[in-house]
C-alpha cells in the first residue's frame, strides 16, 4: 500500500519523464509485468479523468501496467458508477490517493458553456445529462457571468467542474470517511494539451 505523498510523487516525477520523453520499458520487461499481474493488482493512485483520446492518463503519468486504477468518463464528471468506482479501489485495492484530472479544451465543457450561453442549442437526452452535472459547477459563479469570451468561460468552468467532481465524490460516506481520516489524499488536477504538463490544484 503506497503512502498519497509517494503516490503523488510517483505522478509528478512520471509526467516530468512524460515531458522530457525519458521512458524506459523494454517488451521484455512488459511480458514478465503482465505474468505478475495476472495474479492480482495493487494500483498507487486513482485518476478519473476525461474520456477524451488526448488524455491518456497511463502515457501523461508515464505509468506502466497496474500502476493506476483509472475511471474515464467525458467531461472527468461524477455519477453513482464512478463513486462505486474509487469506493473499490480505496475500500479493497487499498488505494491512498485519488486525483480528479480535467483538461484544457475540454469538449463536453465547450457544449456546457454554449447550451448555457444559448438556450436553443439541444444536446442529445444522453449528452444532456453530462452538460447538466457540469452545468451545476458554474451556474452560480458570478465570475462565469461577469466572463466576457467563450474562452474564459470555458477556462472557468473546467476548473469548477474538476472542483465539484472531487467534492461530489464525498457523497459517498465511505470515501468522506477515508478523506476526513486523513488516510485517503483526494486532489484535483488539470492537463494542458498544448503544453503536456499537469497542474495541480490546491
Amino acid at each position: 500500500m503506497t503512502p498519497a505523498h509517494q503516490a503523488l510523487h510517483a505522478l509528478k516525477e512520471g509526467n516530468r519523464r512524460f515531458l522530457s520523453g525519458a521512458r524506459a520499458r523494454s517488451a521484455l520487461d512488459q511480458q514478465k509485468m503482465r505474468g505478475v499481474l495476472a495474479k492480482g493488482q495493487t494500483p498507487f493512485a486513482v485518476i478519473l479523468s476525461c474520456s477524451d483520446s488526448r488524455v491518456p492518463p497511463e502515457i501523461i503519468f508515464d505509468q506502466d501496467l497496474g500502476d493506476l486504477f483509472v475511471i474515464r468518463v467525458a467531461g472527468n464528471i461524477v455519477e453513482p458508477s464512478q463513486i462505486a468506482s474509487v469506493e473499490y479501489a480505496v475500500g479493497v485495492l487499498g488505494t491512498r490517493l485519488v486525483v480528479v484530472m480535467g483538461h484544457s479544451g475540454c469538449g463536453a465543457v465547450l457544449v456546457t458553456v454554449q447550451a448555457i450561453e444559448d438556450p436553443t442549442i439541444r444536446p442529445s437526452i444522453h449528452m444532456e445529462a453530462i452538460v447538466n452535472r457540469i452545468e451545476t459547477a458554474v451556474i452560480e459563479r458570478q465570475d462565469f457571468e461577469e466572463a466576457r469570451s467563450l474562452e474564459t468561460k470555458c477556462r472557468i468552468a473546467e476548473m469548477a467542474n474538476i472542483v465539484n467532481s472531487v467534492h461530489r465524490l464525498m457523497l459517498s460516506d465511505v470515501l468522506r470517511a477515508a478523506a476526513e481520516s486523513g488516510d485517503v489524499l483526494f486532489l484535483g488536477s488539470t492537463y494542458d494539451m498544448e503544453t503536456g504538463v499537469v497542474h495541480w490544484l490546491e
